[in-house]
Order: C-alpha cells, then sequence, then structure tokens
C-alpha cells in the first residue's frame, strides 16, 4: 500500500513538472453599468496590452451587413488585419465609406444581393456611414490583439469572448495567464475607463465597471 502511495505521489509531481504554473489560465469576466443609456449593451471592453498570440485570419469571417436601413452589427471589433465583408441584405441600395483616419474608403453605391469587402490594416476606430441614408452609422474597431469582447443587452463581458471567436473563426487563442492586466472601455456616447485587474493562479479575474454619459478617449495612447 506504501509503495503505491509513492508511486501515485512521484506520478502527480512529474504531472506538475509537465504542467508547470505557468500555463494555468483565465479569464477576465464582468459587468458594465452605464448612466445615461437605455442599455449596457454594445460597450467594447478590451487589454490595450496583452500576451503576444500569434493570430490566424485565414478562416476568419467579420461581416457588417445593410438590412433595414441600418448596420449590424452597430459595432464591430476585429484584430488588425482582417477582411470584413460588406453585403447589401436590404431593398434598397447603399454607398458605403469612411473618412476616418485608420481607414479611409467608399465602396460607391451598389444594389442588394451584391457585397463588397474591406482591408483593414491599422489599429483605430473607423466610423461607417451610408451615403444615401445620413441616419445609418456603425463602428469597426481595429485591435492590436485578439483579447476584447463587446457586452451584452445585461453589460456582461469576458476576455477572452470565446463565443464571438468561434462565431468569427478565430482559433488558437488561449486563456489569459496568472497576473495583472490592464482593461478599457469603448463606446462612442460614455467616457473611457481604465481599470487594473488581477487573474489568479487558478480561475478568472471579476471586475465590475461603471460609465457615464461623456467623450470617449483614443483607443491606444
Amino acid at each position: 500500500m506504501r509503495r503505491l502511495i509513492t508511486v501515485m505521489f512521484s506520478l502527480a509531481v512529474l504531472a506538475l513538472m509537465a504542467f508547470p504554473a505557468n500555463t494555468l489560465a483565465g479569464k477576465i469576466k464582468g459587468t458594465v453599468k452605464v448612466k445615461g443609456l437605455r442599455t449596457p449593451a454594445d460597450i467594447v471592453v478590451y487589454l490595450p496590452k496583452a500576451p503576444a498570440v500569434d493570430v490566424d485570419l485565414s478562416k476568419t469571417k467579420f461581416v457588417m451587413d445593410q438590412q433595414n436601413l441600418a448596420f449590424i452589427p452597430r459595432v464591430l471589433p476585429i484584430p488588425v488585419g482582417s477582411t470584413v465583408l460588406f453585403p447589401n441584405n436590404d431593398k434598397v441600395d447603399h454607398n458605403v465609406f469612411s473618412m476616418s483616419r485608420t481607414k479611409t474608403f467608399n465602396l460607391g453605391s451598389y444594389e442588394p444581393g451584391q457585397s463588397q469587402t474591406v482591408v483593414f490594416d491599422k489599429p483605430g476606430i473607423v466610423e461607417v456611414r451610408c451615403d444615401v441614408h445620413a441616419e445609418m452609422a456603425a463602428y469597426i474597431l481595429v485591435m492590436k490583439n485578439p483579447y476584447f469582447a463587446v457586452t451584452d443587452r445585461k453589460g456582461n463581458f469576458e476576455i477572452p469572448d470565446s463565443g464571438y471567436l468561434q462565431q468569427v473563426g478565430l482559433e488558437g487563442i488561449a486563456d489569459l495567464p496568472p497576473g495583472k492586466y490592464s482593461i478599457k472601455t469603448r463606446h462612442e456616447k460614455l467616457k473611457t475607463q481604465k481599470k487594473s485587474i488581477v487573474v489568479p493562479d487558478s480561475g478568472d479575474g471579476t471586475v465590475e465597471l461603471g460609465l457615464k454619459r461623456g467623450v470617449p478617449s483614443v483607443l491606444y495612447k
């Protein structure tokens, strides 16, 4: 019996040596509460600095649709270098364009059923508009790393956002190693908040953010 216990202990030690502490990982999970807006949805929460990771964009599919005189989704975060598809699934023609410094483009007028693509090769914020319908507006946030999330209707988020990454075909993005991280928020009508959070040696880091109406800061500074 004693020999069996010794053997089991030795196997456990070998397992720990094979998977050292720095391979442990977790997520950053949290909730955003807002004042001055009807809903805490569509707020981007992200890590300005994150562990180095190779991002394979070969199988990704990022889409900003056009339906019922609106861009869907209104907020689309993407890793730098991504291609975004702009299909027209509406009943009328649209002219999608942007005058943003991060990416300036004009796709011209195209009919229902047609589609265009744009490659976003520089980090930053891109405001997307339709020259035909002034009320149409959306935002593409070109991120330096894939550690970002968009809040749901209740203001909840998790980084990395496994559901979103799977949906767009972004594979191989690991959870965060234990350590201290800085997170930031971005919404066109809310003041940016920056906060530190610790991912523990085991489990997830949690945080609650409170945002107010105001002018947001730049994406990276």
